[in-house]
């Protein structure tokens, strides 16, 4: 079993350190070429001469040098290629190509399948404009819907803002995270009838290929008369593309719950903070148009004590010594997505001297919306 987790950590490495990097000069804001697609559907593909807080002086491919106001505005872009569209028909079709030309009331697609056609604004419900290396076959290759997630634990990659996600795994286990900015999140989820937990996340872009967060994760038990918590703080970096990535994320814990002393025959509710950190080491990779390789592994100190033969033949079950070794959870699955939402599954193993080798069905559903 464990043979086939390290055929997948391997498998991702090759995949995530094999992508190019790709090196983005920017030299001024009138070099860059932009579509912006407004809210009737109209697209104006050309060049930002100068922006403000409420408009942006834009010189057109077609009309030329105008000035579009903000709140007109659907979407701005930046092109790195041809302008690819994906149009969506008032009769339901869809339509995928390279846009050719464009006039105030038309638009004239180029097509793989149908070859050139031209289409009316009027006839359009929506336009998505769609970067030349996700067009794959013919195909629009959609981004990664979750790439800011493996199975449960996270990647720096942060959602953007007002995206949201609903999980639900096993049934029992539902959370939602929440983008309050483009680098913060905030989110929570119940485990039935066990636990509930808060999740805030930190990610911030700092290269190309490079994404470095933080977060916490704060549990508490649901049984009132269980004295149970958790609480980590973590630091993570991750390494590729939302489509390929490997991340790291280290952190520190602390748990909650009634100690008994022997002695004096009571007990008490305390926090125990771990002696080693604890950490994560995860990856995903992209292998078709719906699938990604998804392994998540996590590795924690568990503290193993000692008791004196004496003190247990008189009944007193006191330790008298600790040590800390490290045991953990490796998994690997698959993620089999559509645009906005994926269904993960996986296989989890325990790590230990105490355990056996058999794995542990996996089993989530995530929608964005």
């Amino acid at each position: 079993m464990k043979s086939i987790y390290l055929i997948v950590c391997l498998a991702l490495s090759s995949f995530v350190f094999g992508q190019n990097t790709v090196n983005k000069t920017i030299q001024g804001s009138t070099q860059q070429n932009f579509s912006i697609i407004l809210k009737d559907q109209f697209i104006l593909t050309g060049n930002k001469i100068s922006e403000n807080e409420s408009s942006i002086l834009f010189r057109d491919i077609t009309l030329g040098e105008i000035s579009i106001q903000k709140s007109s505005i659907l979407k701005v872009s930046e092109l790195k290629g041809e302008l690819y569209v994906e149009l969506i028909l008032n009769d339901g079709k869809t339509i995928l190509g390279k846009l050719a030309s464009k006039t105030e009331s038309t638009l004239r697609i180029l097509t793989q399948n149908l070859g050139e056609i031209t289409l009316s604004k009027s006839a359009i419900k929506s336009i998505k404009i769609i970067e030349e290396n996700q067009i794959k076959n013919g195909q629009y290759l959609f981004p990664n819907p979750h790439p800011t997630r493996y199975f449960f634990g996270p990647s720096a990659i942060p959602l953007k803002k007002g995206e949201k996600y609903f999980q639900n795994a096993y049934l029992l286990s539902n959370s939602v995270q929440i983008g309050l900015s483009d680098q913060f999140s905030i989110g929570g989820g119940v485990v039935v009838p066990f636990l509930f937990y808060i999740t805030p996340k930190f990610g911030k872009k700092v290269s190309e290929n490079i994404h470095v967060g933080g977060g916490i994760l704060l549990a508490s038990s649901l049984i009132s008369n269980l004295n149970l918590g958790v609480g980590v703080g973590y630091g993570s970096v991750t390494l590729g593309s939302n489509e390929n990535n490997m991340t790291l994320n280290v952190g520190w814990g602390a748990t909650k719950g009634d100690s008994y002393d022997a002695v004096t025959n009571t007990s008490r509710t305390s926090w125990s903070f771990a002696n080693k950190p604890m950490f994560t080491f995860s990856g995903m990779t992209r292998i078709s148009r719906r699938c990604m390789l998804v392994s998540e592994n996590w590795f924690f100190a568990v503290n193993e004590y000692t008791y004196d033969d004496q003190m247990k033949a008189n009944g007193m079950m006191q330790a008298n010594g600790v040590k800390s070794n490290y045991n953990g959870v490796i998994s690997g699955g698959v993620r089999i997505m559509l645009e906005k939402s994926s269904f993960d599954f996986g296989i989890l193993s325990p790590m230990g001297a105490s355990t056996s080798a058999m794995g542990i069905p996996y089993i989530d559903y995530v929608i964005k919306f």
